[in-house]
Formats: structure tokens, C-alpha cells, sequence
């Protein structure tokens, strides 16, 4: 049938095209989903008999295999967009057991009666407005047919999620939301979107939300809800769509209980581009009000109210995010110049300047010494002027507490705490902040809590690296060799991946398995011949220490010229204990200084670990360890001033 043949539908405010695939509401476009809209065209053109679920699977989705949850949640976003209540269905029913009917008055035209021009459209014997059950007296004659007047009452009974007996959902995954618009090009929004949701709903601490690295990798998933809510130990999982039509965005969410018992939920919100801003919070409160109790007063309050963005601004947020991803630094530098363009486009957009302020961190870790200066001021100045437009961006507060913890600040661990503190007050779920608190705590030899913190971000985020190599630094330098060893030969992926392959070739040496710690670090040697924080050359130092003090002399001098910013405290580190190892003890402790001063003051690895044996009868040694301890003391009193 071609599009001129094709009928088209008036019902209420709407009238559908069903050739053009065009739904309006009083005039204007209304932005459908193509499997809605075939659901609605299905329900129409059948509109004098109840359509079963088996009839609109096979007209919709052909072939594909799609669960019943599917169709409901079709229908479901179909009565939103109709602008149906939960208790008044005037457009479509459930008949219980059987399927939908679509029971308003609808008049159909043809084609050729709307080209008709000043004559009055013909009529057709279907053209007559067709009558139907009203929608409540529809429920109750399907109710009455499939399953009786008893259970009728239970079935009409709206499922809320705060009915008493309900378990409290404790836990949730937002899955990557599917881009409807088609274009490949706009797989950023989504992403973008999805990000915004796991953000904004981190921030109610009463809920666990699995963190986007850990939920990206069911992008477009063959497994069912369910099956993922198993696999990532959470109770509920979010799904949903983001489709993009000119300047109008709409977001469709479903929640699915892992309980099978609860009804999914659907809902969908639509907003002008402008008001992205506001649109993402809207979904946010409306999924956080499905969960038992619904939002707490704090949460609630930090959505706050938004201002309009400049929409491109926020494109190139979205596509700079999209490339962070990769921490590459050519993507990096991409990144910086999109954020700063969003902010030039948008002096308002605090987020567009938090981002850039991370962007410039990460940088960072690519530029020499001479050149940190300017990043860092940059760096500064975007998290101040993000901080200025909104007080309560978590990203902000990271930036800023990542810039605290390097060389030129000296290291300040208690102001950084400070920060990365105030994130997780503002998100409780964010893993990058746990994250952090534990590379500072694990670095100042306070263990315990470092392993908290590491636990929280990897229950949140099961794949970050990072919260994985401060478990394993935490372990290796509590004198749990065995446990650390295992944890360093299982991080995943390039994360300060010398310090790794050293601290693996350091638990080996301490366990006494020198044969394979020396086939470590000639593995890592072939892999990384240029190593610019000196920690292979230093550990390749304590390895030659007595044998071939002269070479290990030579391999020091290697460490002493390094290039690398911060991770440069571990090389200082072996260094020390090379010489100790030579039972050198001036220069031990000279390098000992040098670790402590530049981020490693670890006071409890200092006074246990045995490489230091030789020299830990010394004087210059004791005085340092003496110097250490009441340090170390005096910010555990600084950062917990409430535990004795």
C-alpha cells in the first residue's frame, strides 16, 4: 500500500497519518518512537476487536524475538504520550489475559478525501465515528470474562511503589539508553544522558547506583533485564531511549524489578533542547520517586532549579565526555577544545567549566614539569568559576582536590581529603571520588581507611582500575604480599602501568621469589624502555643492590633524572631502599625525605617494611623514623577529628 492510500486518524487533539508515519497533537508534531508508533497504528486499525499480545508482537516486530515486557512498556509510553491517567484509560485498554483495544471515537479519511481540496471529504462506511466501550466498562467485561469479579479488583488496583510490604529498591543500575534518532552521530547524547542519570541519581545516598564504566558494556544487550539486574547484584535496572527531533528531546525510562512480582514501570518526559538541563532532573526525580520512600529532603534539595543552556554548549559537553573517555592525550586535547568552546558559547554552564577544569588534570599526566604551571592555573580557574555558577558540582570539587594532591601544592593531603570529601557528600555514589580518598589515605599509610574507600568505589564500579591498585598498594605495604600480588596481577588495563608491573616485581622480591620478581621486570623493561617515573630502574636497583652495587648506583642515578610528575614518589622509594640494601644509610634516608616530601609520607611502611632492615639501627635513620611518626600522628588527629 503506498502513502496515498494510506488512511489517516482523527481521534481527540490527534490526528495520525498513517502513510507519512505522522502523529499531531492540535497541529504540531508529536515525536514517537517507530515501534509506538506501529503499536498505535496497530490498535487503531483494529480498533473494533481486542488485538492480542501474540497479534501485535508479530505486526510490530515481525520476526524479532521480544519479551512480553517489551510490548507492555510500548504501551505504557504510548498512554503517556496520549495523555492518559492511571486510573482513566479513554484511548486504549487492557483486556486482562487477552490484549489491548483502542476504545476512543476515531474518524478515518483517505487520502484522496484530504487532496480533495473545497470539497467536503467523502465518507466512508468506516469514516462513521465508531463508538466503542467506554474504557472502564472494558475493563470490567475483560476482567469479568478471564478471571472473575474477585480478582478483578486486585488486577485495577494500581501498583505503587511505596505500597506497604514492598521491599525498598536499595540498589539500581541505569543501563546505556538507546538513540532512536537513527543517526549514528548522535550516539553521544545518549551516552550523555545516561551519565547524567547515574550522576543525578548517585546523589541520593540511600540508593546504590552502579557506576557508567561498569554498565557500558551492555550497550544494546542480548540479555534480559532481569538477567543484568543478577549479574550486577542490584535490585532494578533502568532501560530507556533518547530521541532527538529538532529542537525537542525526549527521554523514555522503564524500571524493571529484579522481583518479579513488581510491575515494570514506564514513563517519558519531553522537553525543548534548551531545557536539557531540567529535563535529565525530571527524570531523575520521577525514577527516584518509584523507589521505596522516594527521594530524601537533601537529595531532593540539590536538584535544585536549572537555567536554560545553549544547546550547542551542551553538544560539545556531550562530545567531549564521549572522547574522556579514552584518556589518550590526543582525545584529551580534543576534549579541551571542545569545553572550551561550550564555555565560550556559554559563560554560564558550571558544568562545562567543572569538566574542563578535569580535562585540564588529566592533561596533566601528558606534559613535562616546565609546563604544568599553565594547566594548573587553567586548571584552577575552570573548578573556581564552576564552583562560582553551582556550589554543589561534585566534579568540581575533584578537580580541585586532584590539584592539591601534586608538586607544586606540596602534596596537601588534608585539603585534598577536604575536597574529595565534599564529592561524596554531594554523591555519595560517585567511585571516583572513593577512589581518590583511598590514593591519598593508602599513600599517608592509612590502610584501613583506604581499603574502605577502595571497597566503596568498587561496589559501585566493579572495573575501576585505579580503586583496584589502591587495594593492592594498601595489602603490599600492610605486609599482605601474597594478597596484594594477586590483586596487582589481575588490574585491568593501563593504569600507571610501570608502578604496577614494580609493585608486582616488589611483592614477588619480598616473598622471596626473586627469580620471578627478575622475570617481571624484564618483561616490563621490554614493555615500557622508557620508563619516565623511574620506578622499573629503581626496583631493577634493589634487585642488583648487592650483587652489582655499582650498576644499582648507576640505576639510581636514572631515577634521579626522571621526568614524570607525581607518581615519582614510588622511584624515590626504591631508591631508598636500594641504598639501604647497600647499607648506605645517608642515602637512604636522603631518599626517604625525598618519597615523604613529595606525596609518600607512609610512616607505617617505613617502620615495617624489612628492605630497610640494614639500616634501621642508624641514628639518621631513627630520627627520621621518629619525625615520621609524630607527622603521621598529627593529620590522622587533622583528618579524624571524630575518632579517638
Amino acid at each position: 500500500m503506498n502513502e496515498q492510500s494510506q488512511p489517516s486518524y482523527e481521534f481527540g487533539p490527534f490526528s495520525l497519518n498513517a502513510g507519512k508515519r505522522l502523529l499531531l497533537r492540535n497541529g504540531e508534531p508529536v515525536a514517537l518512537a517507530p515501534k509506538v508508533l506501529e503499536t498505535l497504528l496497530a490498535l487503531i486499525g483494529n480498533r473494533e476487536r481486542v488485538v492480542t499480545k501474540d497479534e501485535l508482537l508479530r505486526q510490530v516486530w515481525g520476526d524479532t524475538i521480544v519479551e512480553e515486557g517489551g510490548l507492555a512498556r510500548n504501551v505504557s509510553l504510548l498512554r503517556k504520550i496520549l495523555g492518559e491517567k492511571p486510573d482513566d484509560h479513554q484511548y486504549i485498554v487492557t483486556v486482562p489475559a487477552r490484549g489491548y483495544r483502542f476504545v476512543a471515537d476515531v474518524r478515518e479519511r483517505s487520502q484522496e478525501g484530504e487532496s480533495s481540496g473545497a470539497h467536503a471529504p467523502a465518507v466512508l462506511e468506516r469514516d462513521r465515528p465508531t463508538r466503542g466501550l467506554s474504557a472502564r466498562r472494558w475493563l470490567v467485561l475483560g476482567g469479568l470474562a478471564a478471571l472473575g469479579v474477585g480478582i478483578l479488583t486486585f488486577v485495577l488496583r494500581p501498583v505503587r511503589a511505596t505500597d506497604t510490604g514492598r521491599t525498598a529498591i536499595t540498589s539500581l543500575a541505569v543501563l546505556p539508553l538507546d538513540n532512536l534518532s537513527g543517526d549514528p552521530a548522535q550516539e553521544y547524547l545518549a551516552d550523555g544522558m545516561t551519565e547524567a542519570l547515574i550522576t543525578d541519581l548517585g546523589k541520593f545516598g540511600s540508593v546504590r547506583v552502579i557506576a557508567r564504566a561498569s554498565v557500558m558494556k551492555y550497550k544494546r544487550p542480548q540479555a534480559s533485564p532481569t538477567t543484568v539486574a543478577r549479574e550486577l547484584g542490584v535490585q532494578a535496572v533502568v532501560t530507556g531511549s533518547v530521541l532527538r527531533s529538532g529542537d525537542r528531546v525526549q527521554i523514555t525510562s522503564h524500571l524493571n524489578y529484579l522481583d518479579s512480582d513488581r510491575q515494570t514501570w514506564d514513563d517519558s518526559h519531553e522537553r525543548d533542547v534548551h531545557d536539557v538541563l531540567t529535563l535529565q532532573r525530571e527524570v531523575t526525580a520521577a525514577i527516584a520517586d518509584q523507589l521505596r520512600g522516594g527521594p530524601a529532603a537533601p537529595g531532593q534539595a540539590r536538584l535544585g532549579t536549572l537555567p536554560r543552556v545553549n544547546p550547542a554548549a551542551y553538544d560539545s559537553v556531550l562530545r567531549a565526555r564521549y572522547l574522556s573517555d579514552r584518556t589518550t592525550d590526543a582525545d584529551t586535547q580534543a576534549a579541551i577544545a571542545l569545553l572550551e568552546r561550550a564555555v565560550a558559547l556559554d559563560p554560564g554552564f558550571a558544568v562545562a567549566y567543572a569538566d574542563l577544569a578535569a580535562a585540564y588534570v588529566t592533561r596533566l599526566t601528558f606534559v613535562t614539569p616546565e609546563e604544568t604551571g599553565d594547566l594548573e592555573q587553567k586548571a584552577f580557574a575552570a573548578a573556581e568559576k564552576a564552583l562560582l555558577l553551582d556550589r554543589d558540582l561534585p566534579e568540581a570539587y575533584l578537580a580541585r582536590g586532584d590539584l592539591l594532591w601534586t608538586h607544586s601544592h606540596r602534596f596537601a593531603h588534608e585539603r585534598a581529603v577536604q575536597e574529595f570529601r565534599r564529592a561524596v557528600g554531594l554523591n555519595p555514589n560517585s567511585d571516583q571520588a572513593h577512589r581518590r580518598l583511598a590514593r591519598v589515605y593508602v599513600h599517608v599509610g592509612f590502610f584501613e581507611e583506604a581499603l574502605e574507600h577502595a571497597a566503596k568505589a568498587l561496589s559501585i564500579n566493579p572495573s575501576n582500575a585505579q580503586a583496584l591498585n589502591s587495594r593492592a598498594q594498601a595489602l603490599l605495604w600492610m605486609g599482605k604480599d601474597e594478597e596484594a600480588l594477586a590483586i596487582l596481577t589481575s588490574i585491568p588495563g593501563p593504569v600507571l602501568p610501570e608502578l604496577v608491573e614494580a609493585n608486582t616485581a616488589f611483592a614477588l622480591l619480598r616473598l622471596g621469589r626473586r627469580e620471578e620478581a627478575w622475570v617481571q621486570l624484564r618483561l616490563a623493561l621490554r614493555k615500557y624502555p622508557n620508563d619516565p617515573s623511574g620506578a622499573l630502574p629503581g626496583l631493577e636497583a634493589m634487585l642488583l643492590a648487592e650483587s652489582e652495587p655499582l650498576k644499582a648506583q648507576e640505576l639510581i642515578e636514572k631515577v634521579a633524572k626522571r621526568k614524570a610528575v607525581n607518581p615519582a614518589h614510588h622511584a624515590a622509594y626504591f631508591a631508598a631502599c636500594a641504598w639501604a640494601r647497600m647499607q648506605r644509610a645517608e642515602e637512604a634516608v636522603e631518599y626517604l625525605r625525598e618519597a615523604a616530601e613529595t606525596g609518600f609520607p607512609c610512616y607505617y611502611l617505613f617502620a615495617h617494611d624489612p628492605n630497610l632492615d640494614p639500616i634501621r639501627q642508624d641514628p639518621r635513620f631513627q630520627a627520621f623514623l621518629a619525625d615520621m611518626q609524630k607527622r603521621s600522628e598529627s593529620l590522622r588527629k587533622a583528618l579524624f577529628l571524630d575518632r579517638k
